[in-house]
């Protein structure tokens, strides 16, 4: 094992550095809300088991959550050279070997464990993704028994005196891969394993399942959580016409953690339609169907159909206004071009999209400042004029504010010609698109 892996639970100035900066960067690409933080009880040692959905960015997400240096489990396949367990030991990752990679490795595992009983006694925290793997659906899949072997032994060990509590965490995104999406980050009732604990000790197995199927419990109600595999991309569309209607009728903040708790009260409707009611239910999933084909069919989106007329006449000024700005959206993206393109084209290599986001903000992480500092260096060079210099410094973060807003609000102004244009060709088919959401609405009726 490693000599620095022995100081993994000790605080690392590095690692603070190297987080600081990260929380700055996750906070400009997700706008994160984090509910629950008073839950956390502050004399407990703590268990993070987040759903798993977005590969890396997910235990990034949990990083983000307060100010603390915690210590991430990982499957040992990860480390596949010095170089990277290198770098994962600096991250504050350690490897969890499992039969696959090798009997002959099972062993490895009792130094793990070693480690984590140290983080936990020096109350560091830890992090687990109790799922395995990760998958792109708002689904919670069966969890592995690893949480539960490594909490209860560790309890067991110290004779019930770490006090562990497993967390459970919901992620939820409004979108995997974009920049300045919605990440709502709800942390659940802390579970306190030593009511387990007894039963452990005279049946493991049922110890496991017993604390397993209450994790699940916690997971699924801090998270949006569809469960019929066949419409769940009729589900995920309701969640786009029926809550933003509800919440506009009965004038509900429009906040992440609002939108959440009317998808989870419409999702458990349409669930309760569907056991009491079948042709009801194939009925809604049906007209569902049909308003996703026509809004596909268009290039739409059910938030440009509700559109309001004032905002589309609106176009008139804002499209002046898109020309208007053209040249400092020209400047900031041509001074940001290396920047904006590496990750993005980086992350187009990748066969998993719920990599896109993690290399993504991962390599712009990194990519922005380097640029900027070269960048600046070479214009001083050329323009031997330090205060010119720094005015072309600031100008490089601004302009590439200004080519994200700029591109943002020209989309929205793409989105609205183009239901113009099909109001003005195809008036029945924009009539049956408003006749089907009305009736899908009522159909819900929440």
């Amino acid at each position: 094992m490693p000599t620095d892996r022995e100081k993994i639970e000790q605080w690392s100035l590095g690692y603070h550095l190297l987080k600081s900066y990260h929380d700055f960067c996750f906070k400009i690409y997700f706008r994160t809300t984090v509910i629950g933080l008073r839950k956390l009880p502050k004399d407990k040692n703590l268990i993070f088991a987040p759903n798993h959905q977005n590969s890396l960015i997910d235990a990034l997400a949990v990083l983000s959550i307060q100010r603390w240096q915690p210590v991430f489990l990982a499957r040992a396949d990860v480390f596949k050279s010095k170089t990277l367990v290198k770098i994962l030991t600096f991250l504050k990752i350690l490897p969890v070997y499992r039969i696959r990679d090798g009997y002959q490795n099972l062993s490895l595992n009792d130094d793990i464990f070693r480690k984590t009983l140290d983080v936990l006694k020096n109350h560091n925290g830890i992090g687990i993704l109790p799922e395995g793997n990760h998958m792109g659906k708002r689904r919670l899949r069966p969890l592995k028994k690893g949480i539960a072997r490594i909490a209860f032994q560790a309890e067991d060990a110290c004779n019930n005196e770490l006090k562990i509590h497993i967390v459970p965490v919901g992620l939820n995104y409004s979108n995997y891969i974009n920049l300045r999406s919605k990440l709502l980050i709800r942390l659940g009732e802390p579970i306190d394993i030593s009511k387990h604990l007894e039963l452990y000790r005279q049946n493991p197995a049922l110890a496991y399942n017993a604390l397993i199927e209450e994790l699940e419990e916690g997971m699924k109600k801090e998270m949006i959580q569809i469960d019929d595999e066949a419409y769940y991309d009729e589900y995920e569309m309701l969640r786009e016409i029926v809550t933003p209607v509800y919440i506009k009728t009965n004038k509900l903040s429009c906040k992440h953690n609002s939108q959440f708790e009317v998808d989870k009260k419409m999702i458990a409707k349409v669930d309760e339609i569907k056991a009491k009611d079948q042709q009801s239910f194939q009925t809604l999933m049906d007209e569902v169907k049909s308003f996703s084909q026509l809004v596909k069919e268009y290039e739409l989106t059910p938030k440009s159909i509700g559109t309001s007329t004032l905002k589309l006449w609106s176009l008139i000024v804002r499209i002046p206004l898109l020309i208007a700005t053209l040249p400092v959206f020209i400047y900031g993206y041509l001074n940001n071009i290396v920047s904006i393109l590496v990750p993005y084209k980086l992350s187009k290599k990748v066969k998993d999209d719920q990599f896109i986001s993690s290399i993504r903000f991962v390599v712009a992480m990194f990519v922005f400042p380097i640029m900027f500092i070269i960048q600046t260096l070479v214009f001083w060079a050329i323009s031997e004029n330090g205060l010119y210099a720094l005015y072309y410094l600031i100008s490089l973060p601004i302009s590439a504010i200004a080519v994200y807003l700029w591109r943002k609000y020209c989309l929205c102004a793409v989105s609205d010609i183009k239901l113009i244009k099909v109001n003005l060709s195809k008036p029945e088919s924009v009539k049956r698109i408003n006749e089907l959401q009305v009736s899908i609405v009522k159909l819900v009726n929440l």
